[in-house]
């Protein structure tokens, strides 16, 4: 697929005044032969080069270096600003800036989807155009109100959404479509995020050499001391079970004190009172005192058989998951050793019945609660997210305030065991993908089709 034929500014050059050199071909339509060789040494060639970032057309490639790159300042947003991509080096910058100035210009809705593998860089990209966008589109009270709020929305959700697994530090264990709102001049006026598919089974069982969320590692290291005895908690993540079973607990070049306290600010900045925040810290640590509950088998000499009992040396954390969840131990306990079945009699009548459990029953249950409880917080953090970005409904049903979304989403991934978690991703994976061949492929050959250029298919 060309381009019109047009002389094109020399590409590489430099940035704010400083030469680089042009390493392969910064924009593969322009290859002299494209294939899928030729497209993979390119990339390869550029990312040696630190030059890790491609166009396909509208399309941008980016190679994740796994090194933190000095291409992300203040002087390199003024140098995409207000230009075309045709005039610039190939950056998220410049993907940024044809989105807002195309919404501006256009006064229509834009989307930028980020696909890829798990550590691709993702989430990055999407922080990198949230970053650029605020920091293009005009400023005042409100406007800087919202802007703070869609940025610091990042580091909260990474802490409660994110984990360490084996091919990434910071895996999104969540999916995310964020929508930023803007009037006709372009200024920020509000948002939302809408959350997708939490992988709420790494709170009872993150994969081995993997962590749990962030959160409760940045709970243990940064909470005073004062404040982690309080909880009945320790500074090691060893002494719990939903964080001990992986044997992974540190992550290198990242201070989980420091993070707590940018995640405590973070939530703040959003608009999250003192004691709501309290309460989100009391149920962290009421999940990870129920993870510490154990159960045994007991025999009882009746037609009932065999029932489900506390293990004795679990009952001092079953009394701290209590305390901090606001229940008390006797019905906790039944939720866990019991579970309730319903019949219909005759007449219409329900009749109720308690079905003891086994150890493994009781253990399930005990983790489908924490997996609800933790899932339930998330769904709160994001409710306030949104609400600290809620806008004049007025103004968005008039349809006077257009789009730009950012979808970050898990990427493909391939496991020696998964489970429907895995099809989900995937699924929602390949959907993404045939977004992409229907709106690149698909639709340029429509054009060539009736043009007549073409009498085949190229997909």
């Amino acid at each position: 697929m060309g381009r019109p034929s047009k002389k094109l500014p020399k590409r590489g050059a430099s940035t704010l005044g400083m030469e680089r050199m042009v390493i392969g071909v910064d924009d593969m339509v322009l290859l002299p032969s494209v294939s899928e060789n030729g497209i993979l040494e390119n990339l390869k060639a550029r990312h040696g080069g630190d030059q890790i970032y491609t166009f396909i057309g509208h399309v941008l490639v980016c190679v994740n270096p796994y090194k933190w790159l000095d291409i992300y300042n203040e002087n390199m947003m003024r140098y995409y600003a207000h230009k075309q991509r045709i005039d610039v080096v190939p950056h998220v910058f410049a993907t940024a800036e044809e989105t807002y100035r195309t919404m501006v210009r256009d006064e229509e809705n834009q989307c930028v989807i980020i696909s890829g593998e798990s550590g691709a860089g993702k989430t990055e990209a999407s922080k990198q155009i949230q970053n650029y966008i605020a920091g293009i589109s005009g400023s005042g009270e409100g406007v800087d109100k919202v802007k703070r709020t869609f940025l610091e929305s990042n580091p909260l959700l990474e802490a409660f959404g994110n984990a360490k697994t084996v091919r990434n530090n910071n895996s999104s264990r969540f999916g995310k479509y964020f929508e930023l709102l803007f009037d006709a001049a372009g200024r920020p006026q509000g948002g939302h995020v809408t959350n997708y598919l939490l992988e709420k089974s790494r709170i009872v069982k993150p994969g081995k050499g993997e962590r749990n969320f962030h959160i409760f590692y940045q709970l243990l290291a940064g909470l005073p001391d004062a404040a982690r005895t309080s909880f009945g908690l320790s500074s090691k993540a060893s002494d719990f079970q939903y964080l001990r079973a992986s044997g992974c607990y540190t992550v290198d070049d990242l201070n989980d004190a420091d993070e707590f306290h940018a995640t405590m600010a973070a939530m703040q900045h959003v608009g999250i009172k003192k004691k709501q925040i309290e309460l989100v810290v009391q149920m962290l640590a009421g999940i990870l005192h129920l993870g510490n509950v154990n159960f045994e088998p007991v025999q009882v000499q009746n037609a009932e058989g065999s029932r489900v009992a506390l293990n004795g040396a679990t009952e001092s954390s079953l009394d701290l998951a209590c305390r901090h969840l606001g229940l008390t131990a006797p019905e906790l306990s039944r939720a866990f050793c019991y579970k309730w079945l319903h019949t219909m009699a005759p007449g219409g009548k329900v009749e109720s019945y308690e079905v003891p459990q086994n150890p493994d029953q009781a253990t399930s249950q005990r983790d489908a609660i924490a997996k609800f409880l933790y899932a339930s917080m998330f769904d709160f953090l994001v409710e306030r997210i949104n609400n600290a970005l809620d806008v004049d409904n007025t103004l968005h049903k008039a349809g006077d305030l257009a789009s730009i979304g950012i979808l970050d989403i898990y990427g493909f991934e391939i496991f020696d065991s998964n489970g429907f978690e895995q099809f989900c991703i995937n699924y929602v994976n390949e959907k993404l993908q045939q977004i992409f061949i229907e709106l690149t492929l698909q639709s340029e050959q429509a054009e060539y089709a009736r043009e007549g250029y073409v009498d085949k298919r190229l997909v």
